[in-house]
C-alpha cells in the first residue's frame, strides 16, 4: 500500500508533482497543515472534516470550506472510489491507516505516500519528504522550516544542559478528556524530552506500542504533576474546578494551561510542533527564557511560514485558546 520514501528521491513522483496543478487528497489534519504551510493549499482536493473546522486554517486557505471531506470508516479505511472520483494523484496518508484496492488506485494515476507517526523525527522528515514530493518550492520551503526547528531545538538544549534531572519540573498531558495521556515512545514524550519536562505519565504504559490511553485519576494525583498541559480549555476548566483535582500541585499553585493551537493544535502532527517544546520550555522554566517572546515568535512563525498577518488578538487566542 506505502510508497517507499526512497521513491521520493528517484524521481518516481516527479510526472505529477513537477506541475502546479497536481491534485492532492488527505484526510490526516495536521498533514494539511504542512501541505498549505508547503504552498500547496490550493491543491487540496479532499481534506480533513476537523481542519475545516479550524479558523486559522479557514483563514490560510479560505477555499477549504468548499472542499470535500475525505471519508474514513469505522474501520480507519479509506473509500478508494471517493478519492479516485476526486482526481487525486498524490494521497496522503498515515502509516496505520488503511487504503484498499491499490492497484485500482495505482491504474487511476493515484499515488499513495504513508508516513509514519507519533515521533519528533518522524515529524520532521515528513515535512521533507512532503516538499520533495511537491516540487522544488516546496522542497526549499521545507528546508527553511527544517532550519527553524533545528534553530530551536539548538535553543532550548542550551539553555536546559545543565538542567539536573531532579529539578525537571513534573508535567501532566490530557489530550481529548482530562485522563487521556500519553508515555513513552511517542510525539507528546518527545516534545517534552525536548522542553526539559519530566512527563508523569512517561512509563505508565509499559511495552504498549501505542502508549496512550486512559489513566486512573488516582494515579495522577499520586504522581502530584507540577504543571498541566490540557489540549482543551473544556478539560483545562474541569481540572480547575473539579474537587478531585484540587489537592494537586498544579491545580493547587494555578499552574493549568491549555496548550496552543493555531493551524492546529501545536501538540500534534502539525508543523506548528517547531513552536510546542520552546513554549514549554520557557512555561516550565520562565527564568531561562526571559528574553524569548512567544507572541513574537508566534507571530513571526505564521508570517514567515503561512503568509498571515496576524492581529494580536489572533496571537492571544492561539497561545491561550478559548476553547
Amino acid at each position: 500500500m506505502a510508497l517507499i520514501f526512497s521513491a521520493l528521491l528517484s524521481g518516481g513522483l516527479r510526472a505529477a508533482a513537477d506541475h502546479n496543478d497536481v491534485r492532492i487528497a488527505s484526510p490526516w489534519p495536521a498533514q494539511n497543515t504542512i501541505i498549505t504551510m508547503l504552498g500547496y493549499g490550493d491543491n487540496i482536493v479532499g481534506t480533513s472534516g476537523v481542519a475545516k473546522q479550524i479558523p486559522l486554517f479557514q483563514q490560510s486557505l479560505p477555499r477549504i470550506k468548499d472542499v470535500p471531506v475525505v471519508s474514513v470508516n469505522s474501520g480507519h479505511e479509506l473509500n478508494p472510489e471517493q478519492i479516485i472520483s476526486l482526481g487525486t494523484e498524490l494521497l496522503f496518508v498515515p502509516q496505520n491507516m488503511k487504503v484498499p484496492q491499490a492497484e485500482l488506485l495505482a491504474q487511476a494515476g493515484v499515488q499513495v505516500l504513508a508516513f509514519q507517526a507519533n515521533a519528533m523525527d518522524a515529524l520532521r522528515q515528513r515535512v521533507l519528504k512532503t516538499g520533495e514530493a511537491l516540487g522544488p518550492d516546496a522542497r526549499r520551503k521545507a528546508q527553511d522550516y527544517e532550519q527553524y526547528f533545528q534553530r530551536n531545538v539548538s535553543l532550548v538544549t542550551a539553555r536546559l544542559k545543565d538542567l539536573p534531572p531532579s529539578q525537571r519540573v513534573r508535567v501532566y498531558h490530557s489530550m481529548g478528556n482530562p485522563l487521556t495521556t500519553t508515555g513513552r515512545p511517542s510525539l507528546n514524550q518527545d516534545w517534552m524530552d525536548l522542553a526539559g519536562a519530566n512527563n508523569i505519565a512517561e512509563n505508565w504504559f509499559g511495552p504498549k506500542k501505542s502508549s496512550a490511553g486512559e489513566v486512573a485519576l488516582e494515579q495522577v494525583v499520586a504522581a502530584n504533576p507540577q504543571v498541566i498541559v490540557a489540549m482543551n480549555r473544556r478539560d483545562a476548566d474541569e481540572i480547575r474546578t473539579s474537587a478531585q483535582w484540587q489537592g494537586i500541585d498544579a491545580v493547587y499553585h494555578h499552574r493549568v494551561v491549555v496548550n496552543p493551537k493555531g493551524m492546529f493544535w501545536w501538540c500534534r502532527e502539525t508543523s506548528e510542533e517547531a513552536l510546542q517544546f520552546l513554549w514549554l520550555a520557557k512555561t516550565l522554566y520562565p527564568q531561562r527564557f526571559t528574553d524569548i517572546d512567544m507572541a513574537q515568535e508566534t507571530r513571526n512563525f505564521y508570517r514567515t511560514f503561512f503568509g498571515l498577518q496576524l492581529t494580536d488578538a489572533q496571537v492571544n487566542d492561539i497561545l491561550n485558546p478559548p476553547k
